[in-house]
């Protein structure tokens, strides 16, 4: 790990590097796209219900994604004009972070929830992906480090993040000897 930012592997024709962030991006997207159109998500029960309090109109907006929500995973109990109670979470979903990835999600979706099924999907998977993803600036074991490369390269389309940001970058050793030869 580089500047917790880039994981450098070696390959045969020279190294890898990838950036982190993106890569977990693009794990994360599939992972939840995956979980709302096979609609088998894993869930955590929470000991303590969670409420959370909205304004009616991010309610309503709320109201209209919960099949999706509870595609990824999401288990809400009873709800009101201001008011949801979650009762479990994506597997991959801390309790601290459901109101900052819900708020995110609210954000992104303010300006309208697309029509079809697919891009609200897609648009819920892309904003969650990037409020969960590790942040730049994050250690991360070996152990880690292995299962996002790994990760990544399964992935059906690994070069490029959600946002079609590039993933990696290779870099053979003909260039770095040209590097050298200067």
């Amino acid at each position: 790990q580089i500047h917790k930012k880039y994981i450098v592997n070696p390959i045969k024709s020279g190294m890898v590097i990838i950036d982190q962030n993106r890569a977990h991006q693009r794990v994360l997207y599939e992972q939840f796209l995956t979980n709302m159109t096979v609609h088998q998500a894993s869930s955590q029960q929470l000991l303590f219900p969670l409420n959370l309090f909205f304004s009616k109109s991010e309610m309503k907006l709320i109201l209209e994604l919960q099949l999706s929500l509870v595609n990824t995973g999401f288990v809400f109990d009873a709800s009101s004009e201001d008011h949801l109670v979650i009762t479990g979470l994506p597997a991959n979903v801390t309790e601290s972070e459901v109101s900052s990835v819900l708020e995110q999600l609210l954000s992104d979706l303010s300006d309208g929830i697309p029509d079809s099924s697919f891009s609200q999907n897609d648009s819920i998977a892309k904003s969650m992906a990037k409020s969960l993803a590790v942040k730049t600036g994050a250690y991360l074991t070996e152990k880690e480090q292995e299962n996002l490369v790994n990760g990544l390269f399964a992935c059906k389309d690994p070069n490029v993040s959600p946002f079609q940001k590039p993933t990696f970058i290779t870099m053979r050793v003909e260039d770095i000897d040209k590097k050298f030869t200067l």
